[in-house]
Order: C-alpha cells, then structure tokens, then sequence
C-alpha cells in the first residue's frame, strides 16, 4: 500500500512538472512578447511596405520664370507646368532668362488618395539652345501628338451629374458615353467620359471632373479651384478685342506672356489666342479657340497648392471634344 502511494507521488510530480514546461514554451513563443511586438509595427519588416522612391524624368520646354521663391513655370507640350524647386537649384534658376529655352530632371510624388495629381520637384535644370522635342517624360514623350478627344460611341446612360443637363436646350443625339484620348506622363491613354451638355453645345468629360452647365464651369472633383470656365462666343467675334480682354483679365496675376505657334502643342496647338500669367496663387489662362465652327474663350484656373501634371492634359481633352448643339 506505501509502495503504491508512493509511486502515485512521484507520478503526479512528474505530470506537473511538465504542464509547468509547457506553459513555459507558450509564453516564449507568444505573438504579443516585445520581439514579436517589435516585428509587427516595424513597416520594413513587412512585406509590400517598402518605401517608395519617387521616379524621376527628363523633359525639355521653355522657363517663363517664378511664381514664389519656390516654385519655377515651364511651358511644356504647350501648357504652362509649375514645378517645385529642389535643393540647391536656386541660384541655377536666378541665372535662367524667361524664354530659356531648358532641359531638366524632376520628381514624380504621388499625392496620396489621387492618381491623376502629381507634385513635380525639380532636381536639375539647365539652359540649352532649342527645345529638343516636347513632353515630360522619359519614355519617347516627344511625338507633340494631339492629346485632343475623340468620342467613340458608347451605351446610351444617364450623364450621372444633375447640374450637367441644366440650361441645356434639346437633348443631345451624342452618344451618353465616350472616351477621350489623353497623354499623361509621357504614355498615351484612353479614358472613359460622359457627355455634359450646355446651352449651345456638349462635351465630353473624364470620370475625375464635374461640370455645372448653368455656370459654363468645368471643375476636379478633388479640389474645385483647378477649373475651366468655358465662354461661347458670338459669330463675329473680333481677336484683338478678345487678346486686349484678356489682358485686362489677367493683370492682377502679375506679367502676361503670350504664347506662340512654336510654343503650343497638343490639344491647343491651334488656339487663336494663348495668354497666362502666374503669381503665388496660382496659373491662369486666357484661351480663344475655334471648335465645331465656333468661337469659344477658355478661363482657366490651376492653383499653386499642388503642381498638377493630370489637370492640364484631362481639361484640354475634354474641351477639345466640345460641339455646338
């Protein structure tokens, strides 16, 4: 009978002895120990979480001079860009003429929670003798090809924005749907669009803007400043009045240049009248162009907050797909 207790004895203090090691084991092994702890909310060690580095690109165009200390315009394709100075570039700049004719490097960084925005920072600049091609990027985005729209037919469907119908006379027999064509960061792309309609005429517009047919006003959803308004003219217009009426619209945003034939490319390659100004609020332009026969003056709006490479191409495709009605 001892014998036996015994033996019980030395069994149960076994069994503990090993539930204890057990226990042990798991605490070392824990996910919520400081080194597991540390892995977990350390980014680098994760998978997919590296840290993105901005591309860079080449591109060439004409410098017309700076809106702020930090910030640098240059025509390129035809549309004036503002770019953001990056270190050391300063007194590169303060050598530069307006009308230089320049090549340079930038950055592409993403602004997060839009595709088509982009924040250009300048990384090298330097004078050359002429424009060699134009465009910004680094994949052969010097073919100058008219980013203008075509309107292919698709469905028939609701426009989606209840402002774009109002004032807009008959209905339209354009197709609902369409696609523009539109180069971005040098590739040449297809982007779906919705016809608008207005009073005298339509357009189509990419998913990224909205257009209130009541004020003629084409505007980013993401930031409602970055906008065309857009201005039907009458059959006689007359140009010198027009250029000396937008010269008086664009005084109080510092010194006006007009842009020639040689400087325009892309989808306003063919504008009558080409004016932009620029200061620390922003670029502002004054268009005439003629489309589908008409006349039409162009006001256009790009903010300083954000140096925008999407605005630019998405608006002048869209205007260019403009018909009277």
């Amino acid at each position: 009978m001892k014998n036996t207790i015994k033996i019980s004895s030395i069994l149960l203090a076994l069994a503990i002895a090993v539930a204890v090691t057990a226990c042990s084991d798991k605490q070392d092994t824990a996910p919520g120990t400081p080194d597991h702890m540390d892995e977990q909310n350390n980014p680098s060690t994760q998978p997919g979480n590296a840290e993105q580095v901005p591309s860079v690109k080449e591109g060439t165009g004409t410098y017309t001079g700076q809106a702020d200390p930090h910030t640098v315009e240059i025509v390129v394709d035809g549309k004036p860009t503002a770019f953001q100075l990056g270190d050391g570039l300063d007194q590169t700049v303060a050598d530069l003429q307006e009308q230089d004719h320049v090549q340079f490097k930038y950055e592409e960084k993403a602004i997060e929670g839009e595709d088509t925005l982009k924040q250009l920072v300048l990384t090298e600049i330097k004078k050359t003798d002429s424009v060699q091609g134009a465009g910004q990027g680094t994949d052969s985005d010097t073919s100058g090809k008219d980013s203008s729209s075509s309107a292919s037919a698709g469905g028939q469907s609701d426009s989606g924005d209840s402002k774009s119908s109002a004032n807009s006379g008959n209905v339209s027999k354009r197709p609902a749907e369409g696609k523009l064509e539109v180069t971005l960061e040098g590739n040449d792309e297809v982007r779906p669009a919705k016809l608008v309609q207005a009073k005298g005429y339509s357009l189509y517009i990419p998913e990224q803007f909205s257009f209130d047919a009541g004020k003629h006003l084409l505007y980013m959803n993401i930031d409602h400043e970055y906008s065309v308004r857009i201005e039907k003219l009458p059959a006689d217009f007359n140009l010198d009045q027009l250029e000396s009426q937008g010269k008086e619209e664009l005084k109080p945003y510092g010194e006006i240049k007009k842009l020639g034939e040689a400087d325009l490319t892309g989808p306003m390659k063919d504008a009558l009248i080409f004016l932009t100004a620029f200061d620390s609020s922003g670029t502002h332009e004054y268009i005439v162009k003629k489309l589908d026969g008409s006349g039409f003056v162009f006001h256009v709006t790009q903010p300083q907050r954000e140096a925008s490479e999407g605005f630019g191409p998405l608006a002048f495709a869209a205007l260019n797909s403009i018909e009277n009605e």
